[in-house]
């Protein structure tokens, strides 16, 4: 290679990688989006990478990181003054917490909020001027609101449970929070009660030096019989550590264990529910639950008709366990959330349906506008030509009256019935694509007893593969990502396809971006994958389509 080709060639592949990187830049928004927590996602600065969750070892603590990003000036002449204001409040941190870091914490939470509320000038005046315009804000009340935002502790509140019949009953809540459960692992957690909001609960301590894992267990009568317990749910208080929850249940001689544990992430308060599989996990309701499944190979010893013990097992997870809570938290709650599985089947129909019929009669009429001849056969093709002029939404409302006069409405057919009539572009491509094609092979076909139907069929359609392969993927594209026509046809949740049912994911879960970007993903994923295995038929039926030889 020359010097000369060489600098040709480095500018060029300069701007295709530059142009690569930056085309990235909204699929790597949506891959780190889809990973992030709630807090993430509405910070003062643009992160484009979630931040790492980092799995305490001891609990209550104090989470430095909340306030770590808090910036601006006199920052570090302010921070030992604002320090000093919030002690001369009164207020004291607890004693089992390290007592630097929360008044380091606090102080700069206080910046942070008198930075919001102090106007301008003052802090564009002397530093006396703004630490006496900060005492004047700073209350005990300021101070204790800015300790609870970096707070953090796992806490336990009432316990509910609910049978098939909708009777419901809270376990012990005439009992101190702490004594419903008994600790069986004192050496490495305690319980005690704490109250918040007119709310007593159990906050839990733990201390994962000394083991990897806290069990709580207690058993209790239920005011209805136990086989016909249906739902288990916990008040919890997470403490962002990511470690896991594992719940276990006992009744009648039988051992149950959750399908997967409970994240730790977070800190604001949530429910967490264990049931039995049902008819609600076919539905199209928001799945909030996980799934109890029988411990083969375990028995329990209680067996009372309305007796039940629940276990609840805090395990510790390392930064790998962390992560992967982590990144599969949103992900779950979409596949939790909606019966995506569903939605997955009705798109794979559609997508089947309308690929296969737009190949088949797109093909057929290309062949006989390009290879046979008959009566007004130009006029036809010109008129064919003529609707690609016409816009879908003119069209739009006499296809709906068409449908719905058939009986179609809210049935799959309008979305893939079409495809049988062929598509005008498709038939122009593959037309231009034939006309290609040497008469020498078709005469031969001829001369050896072929009809018109085995010369398309053995003869035009392996010669066309490049073309058809396009139109698969340009097919599978459109019919994979339609929203507009499952909106117009559809009104039934269970015939959702795909695209239509994450619009209503979206509103469901009030457009929250985290979960909205991890169900996108999930849509987005074979469509990438498609086109990546597909894309040297796709590049040849595009670049070979009118070509003579």
């Amino acid at each position: 290679m020359s010097w000369r080709e060489a600098a040709w060639r480095v500018p060029v592949y300069a701007l295709l990688v530059t142009g690569a990187a930056v085309f990235s830049v909204p699929f790597l928004w949506m891959a780190t989006t889809s990973v992030k927590v709630d807090r993430e996602l509405f910070t003062k600065d643009l992160k484009i990478f979630p931040s790492a969750p980092i799995p305490r070892t001891k609990s209550p603590y104090v989470d430095e990181t909340y306030f770590s990003d808090v910036e601006g000036e006199r920052l570090g002449e302010l921070l030992p003054r604002l320090r000093a204001l919030a002690e001369a409040t009164g207020f004291e941190p607890p004693a089992d917490l390290n007592r630097e870091v929360a008044w380091d914490a606090i102080a700069r939470g206080l910046y942070d909020r008198l930075s919001r509320r102090l106007p301008k000038a003052v802090w564009e005046g002397a530093l006396e001027g703004v630490v006496a315009a900060a005492g004047e804000h700073v209350t005990r009340e300021m101070v204790e609101a800015v300790f609870a935002c970096v707070h953090r502790r796992l806490g336990l509140g009432s316990i509910l449970v609910r049978s098939r019949s909708l009777e419901e009953c809270i376990l012990l809540k005439d009992i101190a929070p702490s004594r419903r459960l008994e600790n069986l692992t004192p050496e490495t957690g305690a319980l005690s009660d704490r109250s918040e909001l007119g709310m007593e609960y159990a906050a839990l301590s733990y201390d994962f030096s000394r083991g990897d894992r806290v069990v709580l267990s207690g058993t209790f009568e239920l005011p209805f019989d136990a086989a016909s317990l249906q739902r288990v749910q916990l008040y919890l208080r997470p403490d962002d550590t990511w470690h896991e929850l594992h719940f276990a249940l006992e009744r009648l001689g039988v051992r149950y264990v959750a399908e997967r544990p409970v994240p730790i992430a977070n800190f604001e308060w949530t429910t967490a529910t264990w049931q039995w599989p049902g008819p609600d996990d076919r539905s199209t309701k928001i799945r909030t639950w996980t799934l109890l499944r029988e411990d083969e190979g375990r028995h329990s010893d209680v067996t009372g008709e309305r007796t039940v013990r629940l276990t609840f097992e805090l395990r510790r997870c390392g930064r790998a366990g962390a992560w992967a809570n982590k990144l599969l938290l949103n992900y779950r709650r979409v596949l939790d959330h909606i019966p995506f599985w569903r939605y997955v089947r009705v798109s794979l129909f559609l997508v089947v349906a309308n690929v296969l019929l737009t190949v088949f009669a797109s093909s057929l009429v290309a062949y006989s506008f390009a290879r046979l001849n008959w009566p007004g056969r130009e006029f036809a093709f010109l008129l064919m030509l003529a609707t690609m002029m016409v816009p879908g939404q003119v069209t739009m409302i006499p296809h709906f009256l068409i449908w719905k006069h058939l009986g179609a409405y809210d049935t799959l057919t309008p979305l893939w019935l079409g495809s049988a009539f062929g598509n005008a572009f498709f038939i122009f491509l593959l037309r231009q694509f034939m006309k290609g094609i040497p008469r020498d092979l078709e005469d031969a076909a001829r001369i050896d007893g072929c009809g018109f139907l085995r010369i398309y069929w053995h003869i035009i359609l392996p010669l066309i593969g490049p073309s058809l392969a396009a139109i698969a993927i340009f097919t599978f594209m459109g019919a994979w990502n339609d929203f507009m026509g499952p909106l117009v046809y559809l009104s039934d949740q269970r015939l959702y396809p795909l695209a239509f049912g994450l619009y209503a994911f979206s509103v469901q879960v009030g457009n929250n971006p985290a979960l909205t970007m991890a169900a996108s993903l999930l849509m987005t994923v074979p469509v990438i994958v498609i086109f990546f295995f597909a894309q040297r038929y796709f590049i040849q039926g595009v670049t070979l389509t009118g070509m003579k030889g």
